[in-house]
């Protein structure tokens, strides 16, 4: 994920700020999912509620992690990528392929989940000391291409050698499971598991790595980044790379991008951070980028 601190994922937590009883018009709920903080910011509602509808869209978003996490090596995705065959795919990995496969075809391949293969292999190079030429590195962008990826009800089928990371759609599609979850039962809230995104009518501000704000009136909002993110303390790639060229974009530049839906802000974020625009099929979309 884009944003990833250095946590184990041991267990969830909760806290709580503020409810109306003591005149506080929102309730912070707060938990740990793929590694890093999520949070729930709730209004107009008494913090005994909030509590319980934060633990239980939290076990939602839970059930989602076990299918998409690259740590977990049970997970769907890690037995996909380490058999390169994974039957009767659930129907939450399938719908987030589909929409990793229209991304792909509508970024003309810049957005390629596949790059993880090349990416892995990067690291490992970089964490043994060496340094790939130019040859060796485009000999193993080879394996790159989300297209060869055979995805059915059915079965999913990698092409040999190749590995996939959902990390630049995941948190968009919980994010977006965990508003579904709570629109019917809340009147305002910001939800935060990975991306933003808004219940209601009433805007929230948002604070981007500290240097702007942004007010969203029920929409989503993801921020792409390689900053701190650098494969070695000596490298120029982060865990962004262009699945062309192998090269990362400069770990200065963020982007952030509000979209209907936080699983496409979260894609068009990683597009637009590799140099991409938006595609004309997505009109709504809203993208800003500075350097830190």
């Amino acid at each position: 994920m884009k944003r990833r601190h250095a946590l184990s994922l041991i267990g969830g937590f909760t806290s709580f700020s503020g409810c109306r009883a003591e005149g506080r018009e929102e309730v912070l709920w707060r938990g740990i999912l793929f590694g890093i903080e999520v949070s729930i910011r709730f209004r107009e509602l008494l913090t005994a509620d909030a509590k319980a509808l934060g633990e239980e869209a939290h076990a939602l978003a839970r059930k989602k992690e076990a299918i998409f996490s690259l740590w977990d090596e049970n997970s769907e995705l890690r037995r996909l990528n380490r058999d390169g065959k994974l039957t009767a795919p659930s129907q939450d990995l399938f719908k987030a392929l589909q929409l990793a496969k229209e991304l792909h075809q509508k970024s003309q391949g810049l957005f390629d989940p596949s790059v993880h293969s090349y990416l892995e292999w990067l690291k490992a190079e970089l964490a043994e000391g060496r340094d790939p030429t130019s040859a060796e590195k485009k000999k193993r962008r080879s394996l790159v291409d989300f297209s060869q990826v055979q995805i059915t009800r059915q079965s999913v089928t990698l092409p040999p050698g190749g590995e996939l990371s959902l990390n630049g759609i995941a948190q968009g599609y919980i994010t977006d499971a965990v508003h579904d979850f709570l629109k019917p039962r809340v009147s305002s809230a910001l939800v935060n598991f990975g991306e933003y995104r808004v219940i209601g009518q009433r805007p929230f501000p948002v604070e981007i790595q500290g240097t702007q704000e942004s007010l969203m009136l029920d929409r989503a909002l993801a921020v792409s980044s390689g900053s701190g993110q650098r494969l070695t303390t000596i490298s120029k790639e982060n865990h962004l790379i262009d699945p062309f060229s192998g090269d990362s974009p400069p770990s200065r530049r963020i982007v952030a991008v509000e979209a209907e839906t936080a699983w496409l802000a979260d894609a068009l974020a990683t597009i637009v951070a590799l140099g991409g625009e938006v595609p004309p099929s997505y009109p709504g979309a809203v993208v800003r980028s500075w350097d830190l």
